[in-house]
């Protein structure tokens, strides 16, 4: 395997009907997919913190625990 290789994480949220339509909507309206729409919403997230916060260590995310998440096959 090369080292430092990306690897996909699936995470899997629970919505209610109501946020998971009217999110639905936002991103038909922005022209993207709910994935690439959640995605963009994360990356802004983590931005902002960074901005906040400073950036986030190599070695905080090396022990980042992402055990309960499964790798994308």
């Amino acid at each position: 395997m090369v080292k430092n290789m990306k690897k996909n994480k699936i995470l899997k949220i629970k919505l209610s009907e109501d946020v998971a339509k009217k999110f639905a909507i936002v991103a038909e309206n922005e022209k993207m997919t709910l994935q690439n729409e959640i995605i963009s919403m994360i990356r802004q997230k983590i931005s902002y913190y960074e901005r906040v916060k400073g950036n986030i260590k190599r070695e905080a995310l090396d022990s980042a625990n992402m055990s309960e998440y499964s790798d994308e096959e």
